[in-house]
């Protein structure tokens, strides 16, 4: 199941007036450079295309050469897109972002001595272990060129102001987490959520109902807030799509396919990743 995207007026003026706004075939779109804070890879971004420029295969090979025109520096083309919109090869998902859409559970039922409660600051460095970690797999160590890029992502995390973590145990020792920003905005959209940014659980005989209890929790704060909660997977751009197979057990886990980031290699350089 997808959600439908739909773009904030708001967000079109800026960019506008930012001059990042253009067309094709009177068909909007939002492009610019982006340069990764991790991987420091400079890209072009297309923040917003009109749903009917990628239907176009043309009006979308178009596209494709215009930004590699414009960025001439970029390495790769990257696009949001909504969830129910397939791209062509060599596009390739990047990271999907999905809405919790399913029932909110009054209380979370964990079993196997598990517990769900929120993180206390003596927690601070066990979650910033975690986060690290999540980093580094989402991105994949080979793409990392420092170790302290890592360490700075997950403290601006953990120090984020709206960071908001559960801690889940197992007979009181910490299994897992949940982290989530609380003041998370899609200028895209318009839309204020609450962004589940990592989920962790390490003891994988209790990863199922660990994943369950926390999910639960977050989803019970996000409804308390009266906000919806999103969460994201990242596809491995290297060999078989692990993200894909995560994708598909969330819908049927009471999540839904909000939109997904595309990622191809410029047009003039159809061997890059």
């Amino acid at each position: 199941m997808s959600t439908p995207t739909t773009v904030s007026p708001a967000y079109l003026d800026w960019a506008h007036e930012q001059r990042i706004r253009a067309e094709i075939a009177n068909h909007v779109y939002v492009a610019g450079a982006q340069t990764d804070p991790v991987t420091q890879e400079l890209s072009c971004l297309v923040e917003y295309a009109a749903p009917e420029l990628l239907a176009a295969p043309s009006a979308l090979a178009e596209l494709e050469q215009r930004l590699a025109a414009v960025h001439p520096g970029a390495t790769a083309l990257l696009l949001r897109a909504p969830g129910d919109t397939p791209l062509p090869a060599p596009w390739r998902p990047s990271v999907s972002y999905v809405r919790y859409t399913g029932a909110v559970p009054r209380a979370p039922r964990p079993s196997d001595g598990l517990a769900v409660t929120p993180a206390g600051p003596e927690h601070d460095t066990l979650i910033l272990d975690w986060l690290a970690r999540a980093i580094t797999d989402g991105y994949g160590p080979e793409n990392i060129p420092a170790a302290e890029l890592i360490d700075a992502a997950a403290a601006n995390v953990l120090d984020a102001p709206d960071r908001v973590s559960f801690l889940l145990t197992r007979d009181g020792r910490p299994v897992g987490h949940a982290s989530v920003l609380t003041e998370a905005h899609d200028e895209v959209t318009g839309t204020e959520f609450i962004d589940l940014f990592d989920l962790l659980v390490e003891e994988s005989d209790v990863v199922r109902p660990g994943t369950a209890a926390l999910v639960a929790a977050c989803a019970a704060f996000a409804a308390e807030r009266e906000l919806p909660l999103f969460g994201n997977v990242v596809h491995d751009g290297t060999g078989p799509d692990s993200g894909a197979r995560v994708v598909a057990s969330l819908l049927e886990r009471g999540w839904s396919l909000d939109h997904r980031f595309w990622r191809r290699p410029r047009p003039d350089e159809e061997t890059s990743v």
